[in-house]
């Protein structure tokens, strides 16, 4: 499993840990949710999709830690970013049924266009609304990554002064790697967190809402070990 080695090593383990546990619980709600009707009321085909996206979403969030687990960095933060694109998709096709819809029948369905007329409207009813966390924002973030618009993944290739020649990262990753694992963690909880309100648990599984509690702490203890920086 990946450890981090950077200041508050121990807390950023722990949350990590927390935070694998977290995607697995979440999964297995999330498809229990989606799959009975008396939790979910939509038709078929509608299912059909949402049980298909909420798949995509995990199966690539769980790839970011596994990949991460190996020091393919490169390879996590992708599929990271194939996760965060896959929620906003979720929460445009859930938000109208005109959007499912389209989403279904025209091949020219842009998320984007959709994802513009929900901002647009949720101004026009509240001018200050800002959001706390912006998925359209993290996304662009891991794509200039991904590309190399950023170079952080390059720089973060050298480690005492010298460049890991095998396919992974290196087995001792150089810090600004390691905070780049880091900010993207938060932001891949973040993100499954924006998901996981979309199912409304209500008492259904007391162990899951166990959990979010836990992780909730520990992201709550994270922004005051980060607040200054």
């Amino acid at each position: 499993m990946f450890k981090f080695t950077i200041r508050n090593a121990n807390f950023l383990n722990d949350f990590y840990a927390k935070f694998n546990q977290y995607l697995n619980k979440s999964y297995k709600f999330s498809m229990l949710y989606l799959s009975n009707p008396a939790f979910a009321e939509y038709k078929d085909n509608e299912r059909l999709v949402l049980l298909s996206i909420n798949k995509s979403i995990f199966q690539n969030m769980l790839s970011f830690l596994r990949l991460n687990d190996s020091n393919m960095q490169f390879s996590a933060f992708a599929c990271l970013e194939s996760a965060v694109n896959s929620i906003r998709l979720y929460k445009v096709l859930v938000n109208k049924p005109e959007y499912m819809h389209s989403f279904i029948t025209k091949e020219d369905f842009v998320m984007e266009m959709c994802e513009s007329e929900i901002a647009d409207k949720i101004t026009e009813y509240n001018p200050d609304y800002q959001e706390d966390f912006s998925l359209k924002e993290f996304a662009a973030a891991l794509k200039k990554i991904n590309s190399f618009v950023y170079k952080t993944n390059i720089k973060a290739q050298l480690a005492d002064g010298g460049v890991y020649l095998g396919l992974s990262c290196g087995e001792n990753l150089s810090q600004s790697l390691q905070d780049e694992v880091r900010k993207n963690l938060i932001g891949a909880y973040l993100s499954l967190q924006i998901h996981t309100k979309q199912f409304f648990n209500g008492g259904i599984d007391k162990d899951y809402e166990k959990l979010e509690d836990e992780i909730t702490a520990k992201f709550l203890e994270y922004i005051k070990l980060y607040s200054n920086l």
